[in-house]
């Protein structure tokens, strides 16, 4: 229930009635105008103080301080039936009354103390004058430059529900040119408290929507860091592990080792490392390193090949894992030959300037293996099985740059590349193991008959594996 209903349920309407109708009696002299004049002024204020009930419950429901500044000067000019209203809000810190809403002016602002209205907000008197030009405390200085003319003014303070003062509220001018009234000063009154009570709620959702934007902007900013934090953190664990596997780690803490039954093996490594490293800095011999690694990482990623790790200058990949498939051993002699190609260019660019150079051996060998992560701490995908010491030994029996292949892979490629047979080879710790060195792409399956570039023939042989 609002102030001005709770007057009214009080029965202070009622009480105002009984007194009017005394009057009447008291002053029974035979004139009508009298009885009309006072019935006259009672229907007013009963006309004036049902207005400011019904506007109380909309001041009251607002939250929006805009709005509701808005609606208390519509409502306060209307029943109080003056020209104009202004309602100043007081800035402790600037000891300064301000007005976000003035009905025809724009934003006021005045010190403290000095005009009516900061008198008002300073002693908390109510003012009335009958005679705005006639009060020392009036300053016609905005009537000049408005060209406005204030008769008469009401103003009266506004407290918070703390008894502080926060404000005034000022009205100007009856609309009838007479002076407000007593009853006026005690309808403004009433306004001013509704006012007060209002405009503390209004701040008070003001501030509570104004910390929860700022909670939810945090929110927001922190959600987004942990998000980056996330993205950077998976990002770094791709580096390290296969995307299913980082998955599975994330979501069961563990990954159980895998068997596959045709993985291609692919292992690499450097020729007169040695000899190059002696002649190099540490940080020129990582760069070199760097360089034909991160090529070679960009070559089997294209021919869908897993990287598995690097032993010094040793490179091993791995194609048909984590997912199986049919096609690795294709896309890891075409991942072979392109880089056997790029360490060929290398090396002619390098004799050309008079630099010492790498060369490569490269073997792969495809059979059954497991994959998996071991250990709980500095996770590595990694491979193991009598396939993976196959490939190291096709590599350590190979030639520099070729790209020597086990008898197991060809029996599956030959249909795709050129090969050279080189019977059976003796292997240290495995015996003699057959093996071919992979010459180049048949040339019917190749962009040109060159034998470097697969075409759509070749495209549509690897589909039907």
């Amino acid at each position: 229930m609002s102030i001005i209903e709770g007057m009214v349920a009080e029965g202070s309407f009622e009480r105002r009635k009984t007194d009017i109708y005394k009057e009447i009696i008291v002053r029974q002299d035979g004139s009508k105008a009298v009885l009309f004049s006072t019935l006259e002024s009672f229907s007013r204020q009963a006309k004036n103080l049902g207005m400011l009930v019904d506007s109380s419950r909309s001041i009251m429901a607002e939250r929006n301080l805009d709005l509701l500044l808005e609606k208390i000067l519509v409502a306060v000019t209307n029943v109080m039936e003056a020209d104009r209203s202004t309602l100043f809000l007081l800035d402790s810190d600037k000891k300064e009354l301000w007005s976000r809403v003035a009905q025809g002016s724009q934003e006021i602002r005045i010190r403290l103390g000095e005009g009516i209205s900061g008198f008002v907000a300073e002693t908390g008197q109510v003012v009335n004058i009958p005679d705005a030009y006639n009060d020392p405390r009036f300053n016609p200085a905005s009537d000049m430059k408005t060209g406005y003319k204030t008769k008469t003014i009401l103003c009266c303070p506004v407290y918070n529900p703390q008894a502080e003062i926060i404000g005034a509220i000022q009205v100007l001018n009856k609309l009838d040119g007479s002076i407000f009234s007593d009853n006026d000063v005690q309808l403004l009154g009433a306004f001013a408290s509704l006012a007060g009570i209002s405009l503390a709620n209004a701040k008070a959702y003001e501030e509570l929507q104004n910390e929860r934007d700022l909670l939810e902007s945090r929110v927001i900013e922190r959600t987004k860091d942990l998000d980056d934090a996330k993205k950077q953190s998976d990002k770094l664990l791709l580096n390290i592990l296969p995307i299913q596997i980082a998955d599975e780690l994330k979501a069961k803490g563990f990954s159980a080792p895998k068997r596959y039954e045709s993985v291609s093996v692919l292992f690499t490594d450097l020729k007169g490392f040695t000899k190059v490293a002696e002649n190099l800095e540490p940080e020129e011999l990582i760069n070199e390193l760097d360089r034909c690694f991160t090529y070679f990482d960009e070559v089997i990623e294209r021919f869908n090949l897993e990287k598995i790790k690097t032993i010094g200058d040793s490179y091993m990949c791995a194609g048909g894992l984590p997912i199986a498939n049919r096609t690795n051993p294709v896309e890891a002699v075409l991942a072979a030959l392109e880089i056997q190609k790029f360490m060929e260019q290398t090396r002619e660019i390098k004799r050309s300037l008079g630099d010492n150079y790498w060369e490569l051996r490269l073997g792969i060998h495809t059979g059954p293996l497991v994959a998996g992560v071991a250990g709980k701490k500095k996770f590595a995908y990694d491979i193991w099985g009598d396939t993976v010491n196959t490939a190291s030994r096709l590599e350590s029996s190979g030639e520099v740059g070729k790209v020597n292949i086990s008898g197991a892979t060809y029996q599956i490629v030959k249909d795709f590349f050129s090969c050279e047979y080189r019977g059976l080879v003796k292997a240290k710790n495995k015996g003699d193991i057959e093996m071919y060195f992979v010459l180049a792409i048949l040339p019917e399956l190749s962009i040109g008959g060159l034998g470097e570039v697969p075409n759509k023939d070749f495209l549509k042989k690897m589909s039907e594996l």
